[in-house]
């Protein structure tokens, strides 16, 4: 995985979070809480899941999407979901 991949695929991910919460993606930081500075709640959490499922054609357990709890560990997620780790 180059550092292009990376980005690129984050920057997918901004623009999927900048759907969900109306945020311009340049506003949205790795260290942004998804509930508390987000404001997403659990039914568009599931939202989110279900759109990088089909954004990146992953597989994604509940357990993992809940575990995640900010926009850097969704990075994380997908990266290793998609061998950018």
């Amino acid at each position: 995985m180059t550092t292009a991949q990376a980005a690129s695929t984050e920057a997918r991910i901004l623009h999927i979070l900048s759907q969900l919460t109306t945020l311009p993606p340049e506003r949205i930081r790795p260290q942004d809480r998804l509930v508390e500075d987000l404001g997403l709640d659990s039914v568009t959490r599931l939202e989110l899941i279900s759109m990088l499922v089909e954004e990146f054609d992953m597989d994604v357990e509940l357990e993992d999407a809940v575990a995640v709890d900010d926009v850097a560990g969704i990075f994380a997620m997908a990266h290793e979901r998609l061998g950018d780790a």
